[in-house]
């Protein structure tokens, strides 16, 4: 024996590494089952679960160069589909296929989510289509005249879904960050999480939506 014990600790592969933080992640989400007022959209959902690892996935192979960070899932679009910014219309409508071939999501209904089709309508533009996530993973969410409805999430849950945006970028370390909406925007300075760029909620202000994406976005070489 020449003393070499590399054999003891076999190389592991990039591919690897990308597949146990997405798992990694999968776990911590679909166990963080503390918050009050907050509808964990995983734990209860194996198509859910299964959707956002196919996500991660597909993004592997395209590595792109761009996150779009919101506050949180909405009741009828990510809460419903487990990938952000998308509703189960968009899934339906194949919307993903151009970007993600094969990837066979699982979709039930046909919900419909504004800020998710004024930004599909962009991605599909796209030349390759960014990261798409939220600065808090879950549902916070309040009761209203019995009717669940979106609101913000708290400090101590956009604390924890910082960690959680940590792995993503670990996952895509050359990432650029982008901001989308007023709470992400000051959520990200509250974190000190490095933003690149800052474009405005499509949910209050879509033709300014539109406009920034297609002059910022559309067609660049970085994307």
């Amino acid at each position: 024996m020449n003393g070499d014990d590399s054999w003891l600790h076999p190389e592991v592969s990039v591919e690897e590494k990308f597949t146990h933080i997405v798992q990694e992640i999968i776990r911590l989400i679909v166990d963080k089952q503390d918050f009050p007022s907050v509808n964990n959209i995983y734990a209860d959902s194996m198509d859910r679960q299964a959707n956002l690892t196919k996500y991660f996935e597909a993004l592997y192979g395209i590595n792109p160069k761009i996150i779009f960070i919101g506050e949180a899932p909405g009741v009828h679009g990510c809460s419903l589909t487990g990938i952000p910014f998308t509703s189960e219309r968009i899934l339906r409508q194949g919307r993903l296929e151009r970007h993600f071939p094969g990837t066979n999501f699982h979709v039930e209904g046909n919900s419909y989510e504004g800020s998710a089709n004024y930004f599909w309508e962009i991605i599909d533009l796209m030349v390759s289509p960014p990261i798409l996530w939220n600065v808090f993973p879950l549902h916070p969410f309040k009761m209203e005249n019995g009717v669940m409805k979106n609101r913000t999430p708290k400090i101590a849950e956009k604390k924890w879904g910082h960690t959680i945006l940590q792995l993503i970028i670990e996952l895509f370390p050359n990432i650029r960050i982008v901001s989308v909406g007023n709470s992400a925007k000051d959520t990200c300075l509250k974190l000190s999480i490095d933003t690149a760029d800052h474009i405005i909620h499509p949910a209050y202000h879509a033709k300014e939506f539109r406009e920034q994406m297609r002059s910022y976005y559309i067609g660049l070489d970085s994307i």
